[in-house]
């Protein structure tokens, strides 16, 4: 990871370029949402047995790179790609200090080994450094 306040740093490059050019790449799998030891969205299912007599609440482990995981009742909230993609890594490495004080990266590389992609979290947090700190006349960050 970049030495930089990473927390600053996803907050600082919600519009940057890079954004797009991961998308591009990731398959929206999961997989990493799935490999991952700090990972924990879940969903909830209602379940019913054939008579209709017995329900039963199950809350099932789920990805926020699900297309219904932000599903609301006027539709997606995150329907791109690059809308996921972002949500995850600044909630991972940047909005997990306001939660819990700590980044959200354990450091483990279980994200970057199962990427059928080969997308690594820590060229794309670099990515993002280099953006946020070039001129903004060399097309970097607006200062």
């Amino acid at each position: 990871m970049p030495e930089a306040d990473l927390h600053q740093l996803m907050a600082g490059t919600l519009d940057a370029p890079r954004w797009d050019d991961v998308a591009s790449r990731c398959l929206t799998c999961g997989n990493c949402t799935m490999v991952c030891p700090t990972c924990f969205c879940t969903t909830t299912e209602d379940v019913t047995d054939l008579t209709g007599d017995h329900a039963e609440r199950w809350r099932l482990w789920d990805s926020c790179f699900d297309l219904d995981f932000s599903y609301l009742h006027a539709g997606t909230v995150r329907a791109s790609p690059r809308s996921r993609y972002r949500q995850w890594l600044t909630h991972k490495l940047g909005t997990w200090y306001d939660q819990f004080g700590s980044s959200g990266c354990v450091g483990c590389g279980r994200c970057i080994v199962w990427c059928p992609v080969a997308i690594d979290i820590t060229e794309e947090a670099a990515a993002l450094h280099d953006w946020a700190n070039r001129p903004a006349d060399d097309g970097g960050a607006p200062a």
